[in-house]
């Protein structure tokens, strides 16, 4: 009888997540197992587990289609839609906005609260649209069509992931199957913001500040949370003497907000009007600082704004504090933080002290999973509770039409502290581990023959 030689970490190119996780081994049962000790890793390279996860991530979708079923059958209605837990800012908006007439979405006489480039891709997807107008036929081709390109950037996110992460390249299923992408990913436009900062991460990392920063750039105008991964590139490069990139970066991202926000403001002033109520907003759905008002006691505005304000401040003084320590010289001295500790740092902050956190939002929290080495059991635990916060927003939210099914302010706040501190406990576990994203991939070339190891090594940690 053959004993297998003593396997070593240059057996596999990659770690294989059912040696490694004991949850996905026990996952993978309906797909036949763990990955066997005699299988061949790697001989498709990076294409197999990219192709493998952007069908899985695809049938995510699907599943956010069905789930979404009633609605895309009856038409988005209220209060039904919030019954049924399928409400989708994209066919909302559009017949409850001059969307249905093919304008921009701010040129009613109450412009719309849609951040610029939401706005903009809500206004290309009428644009192509086959049917105008408020029916449920104009819903429904609104729906699908999103659901098209979702597909594509979705795709496009997972093959950045599996890019920064050539040696853990099914980190990325953390963003591609996750439970919360058949709840959230359909809801808004939060995807395209997503798929975005992924590329201008991937940017980043093949040494191309330019295009990095613009893209981040862009990612900002849905929402915010791009501008802590500026900050931690920024901060990244100056640790390493390299200012020159930092400041490319940050340039980068100022124009390309600009060059979307200048053209779009030319034609309609008024796509301003979200950032500009940013500032005398109040407290919003998911957000901490809601807790109050439904205890009966709300923040006034101004106190909310200067929260919010403060929040991002005391981030980025930390992010700054932090990336300033000097690494200890001994051998087991910790490595400095890299872009993926920094970020989640100042993100763990800022959620904290945000004005609103709405249920899209938990979209913005997959790529630290996925691009960090934590288990799934940690990521599943998350996400029951965001999906616990999602159905609970809706039923919230139909409080008002029939208190007797919908759910009292009360206990909406019991679920909004716990998510608050779920969201604090897994950006708190990426921060506290090594960062593992590797200036270069080092992966052999596609078709070579590699055996398994026992047990997944763990490639050392690079900064």
């Amino acid at each position: 009888m053959l004993v297998p030689r003593e396997r070593t970490r240059r057996d596999v190119p990659y770690v294989v997540p059912s040696w490694s996780d004991p949850v996905v081994a026990r996952l993978t049962g309906v797909l036949g197992g763990p990955v066997g000790r005699y299988a061949v890793i790697g001989a498709r390279g990076l294409t197999g587990v990219a192709a493998a996860l952007v069908a899985l991530g695809a049938t995510m979708l699907a599943l956010g289609v069905w789930q979404k079923g009633h609605c895309l059958l009856k038409g988005w209605n209220t209060p039904d839609q919030f019954w049924r837990a399928c409400y989708s800012d994209l066919p909302v908006v559009h017949v409850s906005s001059v969307l249905a007439q093919r304008q921009l979405p701010w040129a009613a006489e109450v412009p719309s609260t849609q951040p610029p480039l939401s706005g903009l891709a809500m206004w290309v997807v009428a644009q192509v649209s086959p049917r105008a107008g408020q029916d449920v036929a104009a819903q429904q081709w609104v729906f699908v069509l999103w659901t098209l390109a979702a597909v594509v950037l979705l795709a496009a996110a997972v093959l950045a992931v599996v890019a920064l992460q050539p040696r853990r390249p099914w980190q990325a299923a953390h963003l591609a199957v996750s439970p919360v992408v058949a709840t959230l990913a359909l809801v808004s436009t939060d995807l395209l913001g997503v798929s975005l900062m992924l590329l201008g991460l991937w940017a980043w990392q093949r040494d191309h500040p330019w295009p990095a920063g613009i893209l981040l750039g862009v990612a900002l105008l849905v929402r915010p949370f791009p501008l802590v991964v500026v900050v931690a590139v920024v901060l990244v490069a100056r640790r390493r003497g390299d200012l020159l990139a930092g400041a490319q970066v940050l340039v980068g991202a100022v124009l390309g907000a600009l060059a979307v926000l200048v053209p779009l403001v030319l034609v309609e002033p008024r796509a301003l009007a979200p950032l500009r109520d940013w500032w005398v907003q109040g407290a919003g759905y998911g957000a901490l600082q809601m807790v109050p008002r439904l205890m009966g006691t709300p923040l006034p505005t101004t106190a909310t704004t200067v929260v919010a304000v403060a929040g991002w401040v005391v981030a980025v003084g930390v992010a700054v504090r932090v990336s300033s320590r000097r690494r200890r010289r001994h051998r087991h001295a910790a490595p400095l933080p890299g872009v993926v500790q920094l970020s989640a740092l100042m993100m763990l902050v800022v959620v904290l002290t945000a004005p609103s956190l709405s249920v899209q939002s938990g979209l913005w929290l997959l790529p630290w999973l996925a691009l960090s080495a934590r288990p799934w059991w940690e990521h599943l635990v998350w996400a029951f509770v965001e999906t616990l916060h999602f159905v609970t927003t809706w039923l919230h939210i139909a409080f008002a039409t029939d208190p007797g099914r919908g759910l009292p302010p009360e206990t909406y706040a019991l679920v909004v502290a716990l998510r608050s501190a779920a969201w604090a406990w897994v950006l708190w576990r990426v921060w506290d581990e090594p960062d593992r994203l590797s200036p270069r991939p080092a992966v052999r070339p596609a078709g070579a023959a590699h055996r398994p190891a026992a047990a997944a090594a763990t490639p050392p940690p690079t900064v």
